[in-house]
């Protein structure tokens, strides 16, 4: 972009904004990406029952839903209904879809270096943070040489979506911060 001095809120905002949609998008390219790996590299059973390798069959089994089960134990002393368990995983998923585009929109106004690729290295860096080391750390799913190929390649990949689509979307929504 063409500006003289780089406005980290703006940035910010723009990409909060784009993270939202682009959170959006990441969720629909799931079931497909996660058909076309699992034609591939077909899961067995057991694995797809592990904790974020199936959100086409065990949608509540996903990181987010899991965490918030154990946090409404451990915290609330309830159980969460599967119902509950989705409407907070969503919450979750377009919170930190925001977080992440705020935080990619400053750092695209301090270091425009961070959009180069269409935001998709980006994307592979959110994936490394996320799936790739934070939540494994965390005890909430396995590391991803502990999953099967195809749920690390449908997750990576549609991190992939994530990371262009923030970028496709953030750039008009800055322009119309000016």
């Amino acid at each position: 972009m063409n500006r003289s001095e780089p406005d980290l809120l703006k940035g910010a905002l723009a990409g909060a904004a784009a993270g939202l949609a682009a959170a959006y998008l990441k969720s629909k390219a799931e079931p497909p990406l996660q058909e076309i790996t699992e034609g591939i590299w077909p899961p067995t059973p057991a694995q797809k029952k592990l904790v974020g390798a199936d959100p086409t069959g065990h949608l509540d089994n996903m990181p987010p839903a899991v965490m918030i089960e154990a946090a409404a134990e451990q915290f609330a002393d309830t159980h969460l209904d599967r119902e509950r368990k989705l409407a907070y995983q969503q919450v979750v998923h377009y919170a930190l879809g925001a977080v992440l585009g705020a935080a990619y929109g400053a750092a695209a106004e301090r270091a425009p270096v961070v959009t180069r690729g269409l935001g998709v290295p980006a994307g592979a860096v959110m994936y490394a943070l996320t799936h790739g080391s934070a939540v494994p750390a965390t005890g909430f799913q396995r590391w991803p040489w502990q999953l099967p190929r195809a749920a690390v390649a449908w997750e990576s990949g549609s991190h992939l979506v994530f990371g262009a689509g923030l970028e496709v979307l953030r750039r008009p929504l800055r322009r119309l911060l000016k």
